[in-house]
């Protein structure tokens, strides 16, 4: 359920003036759904319905199915949303006329003038929008106060998080290498796979009298990595071929290994780095556990807060 909570944080006033009103050939009633005494029209569930699509790549078009799916899943993020203003008003919340304002006229800034924004409305009243931004925001300020204040942890519940957990934050030794690689195909045998090795062992012997192994990388090696003198980039343990990764765990910095055979054929490798293992500190972690932990709790008390909710509010749907 994370996934629908980080929907909830896309604006909602803002992505139906992106996309065309075309989304539901056939005629919808003006009111489709009802949660207590609030109306959801069809105008916000065009707009919740062009919020979730995803963006169009070309002229490829969705499915009927698909289109039908993603209407009942505005709609029911809309019921959401109405039961949470139910929620407000039971509770006497409010918002401020100037939060209302301030919405609105990040909207009015996109057209010139009233009767622009009155086209793009597609029939929809301007105070009719502005009471459906009201009930936005409304829903969204009793959000915060029952899921997001309540799912705020202290720095010492961070700390203890990290305290209990530390395993998690080992982080596995780095290594850093350079390579040539002698491309074998599999099948080969013979002279031919003979004459490669061969190949590779006066690499390994050139390189390990100190020729440049950035310049015997960069004109013989048969992999990308050639041009920037073989090197892999830093890697830990399961990241490379277990053949690559047994030949240099046991070097030193500055050592060269070769050939080793693996299925792509045969490397000269040179190890350029290497990292021990170490456990990450608490101030590298801290703002990820806090994240991790009240995501979760956010979820967790959003799915719990919405299920009571929908019971007290039951919703009557008028579409199909």
């Amino acid at each position: 359920m994370l996934f629908r909570y980080v929907m909830r944080l896309i604006p909602l006033y803002l992505v139906f003036f992106c996309l065309p009103l075309s989304a539901f050939a056939a005629p919808m009633p003006d009111i489709v759904a009802k949660v207590g005494n609030l109306e959801i029209t069809k105008y916000e569930l065009r707009r919740e319905y062009q919020r979730i699509s995803p963006p169009r790549m070309g002229h490829a078009q969705l499915s009927a199915e698909k289109v039908s799916e993603m209407k009942f899943q505005a709609l029911d993020n809309l019921i959401d949303q109405a039961c949470k203003a139910q929620y407000a008003f039971a509770n006497e919340m409010s918002v401020p006329n100037t939060a209302v304002d301030e919405r609105l006229a990040k909207v009015r800034e996109r057209f010139k003038t009233d009767a622009e924004l009155t086209e793009a409305l597609a029939g929809e009243s301007i105070p009719a929008f502005r009471a459906s931004v009201y009930r936005m925001l409304l829903a969204q300020k009793a959000e915060d106060l029952v899921v997001n204040e309540k799912a705020k942890i202290t720095d010492e519940e961070v700390r203890a998080y990290y305290d209990d957990n530390k395993q998690m934050y080992m982080r596995p030794p780095q290594y850093r290498a350079s390579h040539i690689l002698i491309k074998v195909d599999p099948t080969l045998v013979g002279e031919q796979r003979q004459a490669l090795l061969d190949k590779a062992e006066d690499l390994a012997k050139r390189a390990k009298a100190g020729e440049d192994f950035y310049n015997l990388a960069y004109y013989n090696s048969d992999e990308p990595t050639k041009f920037v003198g073989g090197d892999t980039g830093y890697f830990h343990s399961g990241q490379v071929v277990k053949e690559f990764e047994d030949a240099i765990k046991n070097l030193q910095p500055g050592e060269i290994v070769g050939p080793v055979e693996t299925i792509a054929g045969f490397h000269v490798i040179k190890l350029t780095e290497a990292k021990p293992a170490h456990e990450m500190t608490f101030e590298e972690v801290a703002g990820k556990i806090r994240s991790n932990v009240e995501g979760g709790k956010k979820s967790e008390l959003y799915d719990k807060w919405m299920a009571e909710l929908k019971k007290q509010y039951p919703a009557e749907v008028f579409i199909k």
